[in-house]
């Protein structure tokens, strides 16, 4: 399911329609962003509903922290994203298999 404005508003607790361009304007960038730091970031993204489902969390996680710190142009990335995108870099088949294992599980 990709991001949506309105899902990540919800994720952030914002009511106004205010600064929706700028919001819009900071999903693309985190967008563009994961996609320049994951390596085979869109086939993954087609293939595997759970790196997905982690690809737009860390996408809202990333577009947060642009919104809440934009007054912060020395501001870093915090250690959960660093490692949300290392365990999304090193993405393999893997990954792919425990999850068609935990499907059948739940199935």
């Amino acid at each position: 399911m990709a991001v949506t404005l309105e899902r990540f508003k919800l994720y952030l607790r914002i009511d106004s329609d205010f600064e929706d361009e700028l919001i819009n304007q900071f999903l693309l960038t985190a967008k563009a962003y994961l996609r320049d730091a994951i390596t085979d970031y869109e086939e993954n993204y087609q293939k595997s509903l759970v790196f997905a489902e982690k690809a737009d969390l860390l996408q809202m996680i990333v577009a947060a922290e642009f919104y809440q710190n934009r007054d912060n142009s020395n501001h870093s990335l915090n250690y959960t994203i660093r490692s949300m995108m290392t365990q999304l870099k090193y993405w393999g088949d893997d990954e792919i298999s425990s999850e068609i294992v935990i499907e059948s599980v739940i199935q």
